[in-house]
């Protein structure tokens, strides 16, 4: 079938949008109908090649539609499911998964980062018969996708497209952290450097959570506002005296967890001195490829600590994305208020600059 689908072919150019054919899913695969997908740092990795992905890809890794298509051996979905779509599938047999860690589950790593389905190939082909490559065997910068069975989560129907879309990535990371990896407790103090959507939906897992200081720190004040209408009880502007203020709020201790989800090593390493002793720090934001950071071993003896990281919320995707969603529809999770433009796919450009400018809140795509 004929689709419409945004693609990268060289490291640094602009996104065209290109008419694929799309080829109709193979065993254990379905078609999926787009109606939503979010604008991600994450797919801007790619354009700038920090990601070192092969390409041509369709890029896309944080979308939601309807189930259209299923292949042989289907078992979990049926046609006319609202499904959202999980960028890191688990396989439900390994030691991970096994042990409930199944956002650590490597089954399908290799195919993943190729582009490819879990089979190796593809199922996108440009006009003159070129393969394309799949971003995370998703791809939902386009209005149909092919994808794997592990990767379609089912919804809610009442659930809105765009809110189920960034459940997908956004606002799992963010939430997850706050209560799979760190638990914030009741009463407890939290800071969160960076307000882009991973960083606002750590706020509201914080809030969720019942934190009583939630103190949210970055560079530009026009996200203020924005961050308290979801939770933040404190608004920091990131500069020299960042520690200080921070210190200042929680009583001179530091916080009891703090969250870095901008993916700055300069913030990473700070990150230590923000917390209390006994405090927990998790690290959410990737750096670009082969940074590292120093930290000072005898605080995090002396004090007890703990410096973490958490990938995708550390979430059970097919639990998870439903509680969210119900989170969602009981009022409880106020995800719609991440959304603070839209565009169409012909606009995906103009979209990932206003990203990169720092615009407040998720910019989804509407699709079909």
């Amino acid at each position: 079938m004929k689709i419409k689908a945004a693609v990268l072919r060289k490291t640094g150019a602009e996104i065209s949008v290109e008419e694929l054919e799309l080829e109709s899913p193979r065993s254990a695969e379905v078609l999926v109908e787009l109606k939503a997908s979010g604008v991600c740092h994450s797919d801007y990795h790619v354009v700038t090649g920090d990601a070192g992905h092969e390409l041509p890809v369709v890029l896309g890794h944080e979308g939601a539609g309807i189930v259209k298509e299923i292949g042989d051996g289907v078992s979990s979905l049926k046609e006319g499911d609202h499904v959202a779509l999980s960028w890191i599938p688990f396989c439900g047999s390994c030691y991970l998964c096994m042990h409930g860690k199944t956002n650590l589950c490597k089954a399908f790593t290799g195919p993943l980062w190729e582009g490819t389905m879990f089979d190796g190939t593809t199922r996108l082909r440009d006009s003159s018969g070129a393969s394309i490559r799949h971003l995370s065997s998703l791809a939902c910068w386009a209005t149909y996708a092919v994808v794997p069975e592990q990767s379609c989560i089912p919804i809610h129907r009442d659930l809105p497209m765009d809110v189920a879309s960034i459940i997908g990535c956004a606002v799992t990371t963010g939430v997850g952290a706050a209560l799979n990896r760190a638990r914030v407790l009741p009463g407890s103090s939290v800071v969160v450097y960076g307000a882009g959507g991973v960083g606002l939906s750590v706020v509201m897992g914080a809030k969720l959570a019942g934190a009583a200081k939630i103190i949210v720190v970055d560079i530009s004040n026009s996200k203020k506002d924005l961050a308290e209408s979801i939770g933040a009880t404190h608004f920091v502007l990131s500069e020299k005296g960042t520690l200080e203020e921070i210190h200042s709020i929680t009583d001179g201790l530091g916080a009891d967890y703090a969250f870095e989800a901008v993916g700055n090593t300069d913030l990473e390493t700070q990150l230590i001195d923000t917390i209390r002793p006994g405090g927990t720090a998790v690290m959410i934001g990737f750096p670009a490829s082969g940074e590292k950071f120093q930290v000072n071993p005898a605080e995090i003896i002396r004090d007890e600590k703990v410096l973490t990281g958490s990938i995708y919320g550390t979430a059970h995707t097919k639990r998870d994305f439903v509680k969210y969603g119900e989170l969602c529809l009981n009022g409880k999770l106020p995800v719609d208020r991440l959304i603070t433009s839209t565009c169409s796919l012909e606009q995906i450009n103009e979209a990932c600059k206003e990203m990169l400018d720092g615009v407040e809140g998720r910019i989804i795509i509407n699709l079909n």
